[in-house]
């Protein structure tokens, strides 16, 4: 990967490296920060606390979202989130048809990914020390990752590449079929796999993530999985998001044909 300063600041970054190492001597000017309502898949709103950056590195995280970050190629499955054409459906999807399902939630995902973790994700992949500690300095705020951040999905994906490495194998081993998305962790079996589920868990945990224990667990049968209803051959909607549906007063024709297509992606979805 980037091995020099000069390389990052001129060629990635389009700026002289006098001024790239200017703006992440204190890149924290350059942050706004608020609470963002934030539509679900499943038409449920949750409150975010959102930091955006704004004037100069705004800028310079687009090219870094760009140039350096979309060039990785990050194996999906299990990595599907954030990623270009993969969506919540496209994860709940790849365990229609199994019944055995452990799910866990990373608890505060970005904020708990710190700039130690950070930088190590991007020495891990082959950036030099220089280029990975420049490129840590301007994409995290107060200690951790940025939340709502351009770049923040692909950059806790290099964070959490070596925790998936070593789940991967375990997986393939037991014919359990595992994703990614975001901060939810999905695995799904034709076997029951309980027990290897704390294993899996405790692997999460040991690589310095937070299991979020109100929304883990292990099931048989139905689960809901981003958002979506996934059944032993069948894929559906919530239920609240079919209320949502069948009361579509007060929408405007654009938000009413944005439910209806969601709705049958995931009907089409549970039919293939």
């Amino acid at each position: 990967m980037i091995q020099s300063l000069k390389q990052l600041s001129e060629h990635y970054l389009k700026m002289s490296e006098r001024d790239l190492k200017a703006l992440a001597q204190n890149p924290q000017q350059y942050y706004n920060v608020f609470i963002k309502k934030q539509p679900k898949p499943d038409g449920r709103i949750k409150l975010r606390e959102i930091t955006e950056a704004v004037g100069l590195l705004k800028k310079v995280h687009k090219l870094i979202l760009k140039n350096i970050l979309t060039k990785i190629e990050f194996p999906s499955p299990p990595f599907i989130g954030g990623l270009k054409s993969k969506d919540n459906i496209l994860n709940a999807y790849f365990h229609k048809g199994k019944p055995y399902k452990f799910c866990t939630d990373l608890k505060k995902f970005y904020p708990h990914i710190n700039n130690k973790m950070v930088y190590n994700a991007f020495v891990n992949y082959g950036f030099s020390a220089d280029v990975a500690s420049i490129l840590t300095k301007l994409t995290t705020y107060k200690g951790g990752l940025i939340q709502g951040g351009a770049n923040s999905t692909h950059i806790a994906y290099l964070a959490l590449w070596n925790t998936v490495k070593e789940i991967l194998p375990i997986c393939d081993k037991k014919e359990i079929t595992f994703t990614v998305y975001v901060d939810d962790m999905t695995f799904s079996s034709s076997t029951d796999f309980k027990e290897l589920s704390i294993e899996l868990r405790d692997i999460i945990i040991k690589n310095g993530f937070f299991v979020n224990h109100s929304k883990t667990f292990f099931t048989k049968g139905k689960a809901d999985i981003t958002g979506v209803k996934v059944g032993q051959n069948t894929l559906n909607v919530k239920d609240d998001f079919r209320e949502k549906l069948n009361n579509l007063e007060g929408l405007s024709d654009l938000q009413k044909q944005g439910l209806e297509r969601y709705y049958h992606r995931v009907i089409t979805y549970g039919k293939n």
